[in-house]
């Protein structure tokens, strides 16, 4: 039943899109057709709009009865025949008059041959009237409808979106747990002590997520990233040969690998690569075969037990029982409805809905993800074609008579003809083409768009180019999963897409095209197919396929012919005679010498591929006789010396691929003729010396690739900057830069520009890209530029400063997205300003050895689908890196760091980290380069994916490291290698800092130590207590080293201790010890002992001066250096030798100071507000040499110990913002006095003054 509905739909296609043709053709020819012909044409048209109503309800009710599908099949033939037609009379007459329109003879006709006449058209028309007539209400299983519930939409309705928009990884719900169940058995498989052939099979039912599953453990860059990998698709025949070679493909350098036919090679030649301890994980995807022997086979060419392979194997549950013995076995389970509805929400576009829409949806949503059974494959199909749908028209989607059904017809295939009924007629055609590739085959994009454009199965509308209908097409296939992503392209070209079909849905696709497609590799399948010459369309994968045969289905009705793998043919000069309506000749790879005669008879010929034909010497002149000729593929042909001059009359190509084209010495003078031609690709034609001036005529040229082109003489002739419309250009790998400065101007839509990896680099290069610099503003539309290698020639000659300057000029193309500027060796640093390109998504600085620092603003802007790439600099001193997720994806961008090398690394944000196999991915641990490391978590977050315990214990920095912060950290404890084993893990710490830590109470373990110089601890909130002695883990070679510890904001703190409970002090090196903000911290039983002691906010810790402790005698300071200044910050008690700011009159009361200050050298008073005078006990019996007052406001005069003073010492006065006691000064009475003192007043805009105190740190308090 679910075949003859899809078939339905498709011939339903079929007869819609024959139906718009003969529109079109009465539209264009109605003025002149002879009246006899034109009513018959339009009687015709009446016809085909009642079989397009009879039709409708076909597709919305399934077909039970099987002799529709004969009637349907002759349905086809009728249509198709029709479409012929018009195609014939639009490729006849253009400039020719309609009174003797030569058209196609059908079948039926009884004109004569080449023409048609009225009665011709007439006997069409009957054609269709009988299959109207033929009481198919009764026997045929559907009748008469209106349109009402009609869900198929136009292309334009459609979803916006292009295949840009699919993200699959964004649409995989439910499957984690599966992928990590998986992941854990190759991890427990790899830390087994034998080694050996692991096989794990991955069962469940069709289109439950097996593929999905083994492509989320394939794709994994963390857990098995040592692993080599080899996807293979084996289907219904489970053949070794074929696998074997697939693997090898794979696993094999480039070039090294030609497909054996001897099993027994194979073997041999998989036991060398897969031996030597390598680790491999291979994946079979859609295994069928039904015997158990296939399964011992497999593990026998494999090497069972003598290499460390990993195996998946993906089986249905009916085919589970063959892989019992496998070693592990993952049953696919499928999803719950909470999962099923998060997926059709995802597909389905649910979030983008109003609110009121949403309320009405979600009952609608339950009950058709409740009908889709769980099954991801299901909901995919169906899901994406409600994006777009009103209320009204998804409620049509639940009560379709399709669910009626569900028993007799298998669920995925039921929700495929309920996705096909929502697409419109030539995108049902597009994907039924699909089948003529074989199961499983990786397809390339560009060849499925060519295809379908040739075939005229898309056609540009009003508002869309046919590209552009191509590219919404293929988006709304992925949208529904009709088209997959394939894991493995084969393709060096990193910027090609390939694809793939699941297995039921390619049995969807082939049930479409059944009867119009040939796909065959059995000679003996040939004779069958010759009984019947209605195939549209034949792929071949057999070389020995007779001449007879191939002349057998090369008929009349043929339209589309592709050669697989048969590189051993030749052909007679008129095995194409019979096929003179081709549209479509696909011969790549087949090692032509010579073409037959009779394909230049192909007057319909819209695709030729003969690329790889390296044996084909040249083109005859009749090649210019294909005039309706579009796609010219003459890749790789490296014999040929030049074309001929009848290649420019092919006015109508739009598509030219030259590229390999080594021995290709010249163009024709004439080349520019082709003014219809969009796509050039002549890379790779190292022969040619130049470019004929006529380039200048490609007014339509879009894409341009001259890479590889190292003969060319000059790069550009001055006419290319004429082409106003070149998108993409591409002059990689070339030998000279000439002409590129002079044209550029005029390439004012030039979107891709690629000058990447000049082949040598000679002198005049430098004066080429320096008139660049000021050309680049005018490419403003530029996306892509690729400067790889490029800017060598000019950076080496300027100054570091001059070079940034040059990269700078970049920074006005604002739209570019992606900036290629790797391997440019004398590149030293990224100026900010390309910070400002909002746009960049991509900044490449790969192989840039001499560039020493990545800024925290280039960290910014990096995200997994933005990523900025640094392996190899191995100059890179600095890297501030932020970690970035994607909303909705399952890994963040974390793994960039994985080839980074460089002396600091700052990661910040990390609580964007998805998983702790990120973190184990980059190899921190091994970063023998790494010198600084700080871990940075937002302080005050709240969205944290799992404990920071968990992430942190997997970065484990390597040993050599010597400076460590840790920032915003959230866990309560901290891992082993910070404190238990800290001193394995990290003994050459000089400096630990940990900032924002709001829950862990314990420290690390820095006593141990041995080369610690600096601990700086910052709000740590948990922290009451610093016991030195436990700290030190009782070792009495503890802090040795250490000089300099700040405690900063410890709001908790209480306690400090420096003295181990034998009561040595801890700190014998101590010189600097700054407090901040401690309220209620109080020292010990004594003071530490340090130089210098910096304390600020800490009311509590001088509350009892006067108190000595049992540690205050000589004993226990003499390693210790005695306090030499101390520096107090808006305190409410004093201390000596100090810096006073902010403070009250309290601190100079002489209960406090009295007798405290006797070494005093330095007093700074700043900004006390209410201190109105210094009085005489504090600057008496002191050694005051300078004496600093500063914005003190209050104060009026000096004390008189100061201007009376005795002794030889007498000091300097500094006095700044302080009026009044300006004032005073100035009085002629006090200038005497004060004569002996060295007084300078300082006016208010000048800096903070500095202290001249010999032999003392000029010390800025916090």
């Amino acid at each position: 039943m679910s075949q003859c509905s899809i078939k339905a739909m498709h011939s339903s296609a079929v007869v819609k899109v024959a139906r718009e043709k003969l529109v079109t053709a009465l539209g264009d020819a109605a003025v002149t057709m002879p009246e006899d012909l034109r009513r018959h044409l339009e009687e015709l048209m009446g016809k085909m709009e009642t079989m397009v109503q009879v039709l409708g309800n076909a597709e919305r009710r399934p077909v039970q009865e099987q002799g529709m599908w004969a009637w349907l099949m002759r349905l086809e033939d009728a249509a198709y025949g029709i479409w012929d037609m018009v195609d014939e009379i639009q490729a006849n007459n253009k400039g020719a008059p309609v009174t003797a329109v030569r058209w196609p003879c059908l079948p039926t006709a009884t004109a004569r041959k080449g023409r048609i006449t009225a009665s011709t058209v007439d006997k069409a028309k009957e054609n269709i009237g009988n299959l109207l007539a033929q009481h198919f209400q009764a026997s045929c299983g559907f009748s008469w409808a209106d349109s009402t519930g009609k869900l198929e939409q136009s292309v334009d309705d459609a979803h916006t979106g292009t295949e840009s928009f699919v993200d699959e990884e964004e649409c995989i719900v439910g499957k984690e747990g599966e992928k990590q169940e998986i992941m854990a058995a190759i991890l427990s498989a790899a830390r087994e002590s034998s080694r050996g052939l692991f096989v794990l099979a991955i069962c469940g039912v069709g289109g439950v997520g097996k593929t999905t599953i083994a492509k989320m453990v394939f794709s994994d860059t963390t857990i098995i990233r040592d692993y080599a990998r080899a996807w293979v698709y084996v289907g219904k025949e489970f053949d070794l040969k074929k696998i074997g070679n697939c693997i090898l493909s794979q696993l094999s350098n480039k070039g090294e690998h030609q497909d054996s036919s001897d099993v027994e090679l194979t073997m041999k030649r998989l036991d060398v690569l897969l031996g030597g301890g390598n680790k491999v994980l291979i994946v079979l995807d859609d295994v069928w075969d039904e015997g158990a022997s296939a399964f011992d086979g497999l593990k026998r060419m494999l090497g069972a037990g003598k290499n460390d392979s990993k195996v998946i194997v993906m089986v249905t549950t009916r085919n589970a029982q063959n892989f019992l013995d496998a070693n592990y076995r993952c049953e696919t389970s499928p999803l719950s409805h909470t999962e099923s509805m998060e997926l059709i929400y995802r597909k389905c576009g649910f979030a983008s809905r109003t609110e009121e829409a949403r309320m009405e949806l979600q009952e609608i949503l339950h009950k058709i993800a409740t009908k889709c059974m769980g099954l991801p494959l299901a909901i995919h199909a169906l899901g994406y074609t409600l994006r777009s749908k009103t209320r009204e028209e998804i409620i049509s989607v639940l009560n379709s008579d399709f669910w009626k059904y569900s028993l007799e017809m298998h669920l995925p295939h039921l929700s495929f003809s309920l996705a096909l009924q929502c697409m419109p007629p030539n995108l049902r055609l597009c994907f039924a083409y699909c089948a003529i590739f074989p199961r499983g085959h990786s397809i390339l994009k560009d060849d499925l768009v060519h295809h379908w454009t040739a075939l005229q199965l898309i056609e540009p509308s009003d508002r869309l180019s046919t590209r552009q209908l191509a590219d919404k097409y293929i988006g709304m296939l992925l949208g529904m999963s009709f088209l997959q992503h394939s894991v493995l392209p084969p393709s060096d070209d990193s910027s090609a897409a390939y694809f793939t079909l699941h297995d039921l849905i390619y049995d969807c696709a082939h049930a479409a095209s059944s009867g119009k497609l040939i796909i065959s590799d059995d000679e003996n399948s040939y004779q069958h197919f010759m009984q019947k010459n209605s195939y549209r369309y034949a792929g071949l994968t057999n070389s020995d396929v007779s001449q007879q045969n191939l002349s057998g289905i090369l008929s009349a009705q043929l339209r589309m012919l592709l050669f697989h793998g048969c590189s051993n043919k030749q052909f007679s000069d008129d095995l194409f005679s019979s096929a003179k309506y081709l549209s479509v000749l696909d011969l790549r790879d087949c090692w032509l010498q010579k073409l037959p005669d009779s394909i230049f008879q192909l007057r319909q010929l819209r695709y030729l591929n003969l690329s790889g034909s390296s044996k084909l010497v040249n083109l005859p002149d009749s090649f210019g006789n294909l005039l309706n000729l579009g796609h010219i593929d003459l890749s790789g042909c490296s014999q040929f010396l030049e074309l001929p001059a009848s290649f420019c009359n092919l006015t109508n190509v739009m598509h030219i691929d030259l590229s390999g084209c080594s021995g290709l010495l010249e163009l024709p003078a004439s080349f520019g003729n082709l003014t219809n031609a969009m796509h050039i690709d002549l890379s790779g034609c190292s022969g040619l010396l130049e470019l004929p001036a006529s380039f200048g005529n490609l007014t339509n040229a879009v894409h341009i690739n001259l890479s590889g082109c190292i003969g060319l003489k000059t790069l550009l002739p001055e006419s290319f900057g004429v082409l106003k419309k070149l998108e993409h250009l591409d002059l990689s790998s070339c030998s000279c830069l000439e002409g590129i400065p002079s044209v550029v101007d005029g390439l004012t839509n030039l979107q891709h520009l690629n000058l990447s990896h000049p082949c040598c680099y000679l002198s005049e290069h430098r004066f080429h890209l320096k008139a660049l610099k000021d050309k680049w503003v005018k490419l403003s539309n530029l996306r892509y530029l690729n400067l790889s290698m490029c800017l060598n020639p000019i950076l080496c000659y300027l100054p570091e400063k001059e070079g940034t300057e040059y990269i700078d000029s970049i920074s006005h193309l604002d739209n570019l997205e992606h900036l290629d500027l790797s391997h440019n060796i004398f590149l030293f640093e990224i100026p900010k300003s390309l910070g400002e390109l909002s746009q960049l998504q991509t900044l490449n600085l790969s192989g840039c050895s001499r560039l020493k620092r990545i800024e925290k603003w280039m960290g910014e802007r990096n995200c997994p689908k933005k990523p900025l790439v640094v392996s190899n600099c191995l100059g890179l001193e600095r890297y501030q890196f932020v970690v970035h997720t994607d909303e909705g994806a399952n890994r963040s961008n974390l793994a960039q760091l994985k080839d980074v090398s460089c002396k600091e690394v700052e990661i910040s944000r990390l609580e964007k980290v998805i998983s702790t196999e990120e973190a184990q991915n980059i190899g921190l641990t091994e970063k023998k380069k790494l010198q600084k490391l700080a871990l940075v978590w937002s302080a005050g977050r709240d969205d944290v994916s799992f404990k920071d315990g968990a992430l942190l214990a997997e970065l484990v920095p390597p040993q050599n490291l010597q400076y460590f912060e840790l920032h915003g950290y959230s866990s309560e404890y901290l891992p082993a290698w910070l404190t238990s084993s800290i001193f394995s893990h990290l003994p050459n710490l000089v400096e630990v800092t940990m900032v924002d830590i709001p829950s862990c109470s314990n420290l690390p373990s820095v006593g141990v130590l041995a080369n610690l110089q600096r601990l700086i601890l910052r709000r740590v909130a948990k922290v009451t207590r610093i016991d030195a002695g436990y700290l030190s883990g009782g070792s009495k070679a503890a802090f040795r080293r250490l000089m300099h510890v700040t405690l900063d904001d410890m709001v908790n703190l209480k306690e400090l201790d420096t003295y181990s409970s034998s009561d040595n002090f801890v700190f014998p090196t101590l010189d600097e010890l700054v407090i901040n903000k401690c309220p209620e911290l109080r020292f010990g039983d004594s003071p530490p002992k340090t130089r210098m002691l910096v304390i600020s906010d800490c009311n509590q810790l001088m509350m009892y001066p006067e108190k000595r402790g049992k540690h205050d005698n000589s004993s226990t300071c003499t390693t210790s250096a005695p306090v030499t200044e101390v520096v107090i910050e808006s305190c409410e008690v004093p201390l000596h030798s100090l810096h006073i700011r902010n403070c009250s009159e309290k601190i100079i009361s002489p209960e406090i100071m009295k007798g405290r200050l006797l070494s005093l050298q330095l007093l700074s008073f700043s900004h006390c507000a209410s201190l109105t005078y210094l009085p005489e006990h504090v600057v008496q019996d002191t050694s005051i040499r300078e004496l600093i007052i500063h914005g003190c406001h209050g104060i009026k005069s000096l004390p008189r110990s100061i201007y009376e003073k005795k002794n030889k010492h007498y000091p300097h006065l500094r006095i700044r913002d302080c009026p009044e006691l300006k004032k005073w000064c100035e009085l002629e009475e006090n200038k005497t006095k004060c004569a002996h003192i060295h007084l300078i007043f300082e006016e208010s805009g000048t800096s903070e003054p500095e202290t001249t105190t010999h032999g003392k740190r000029q010390i800025e308090p916090m």
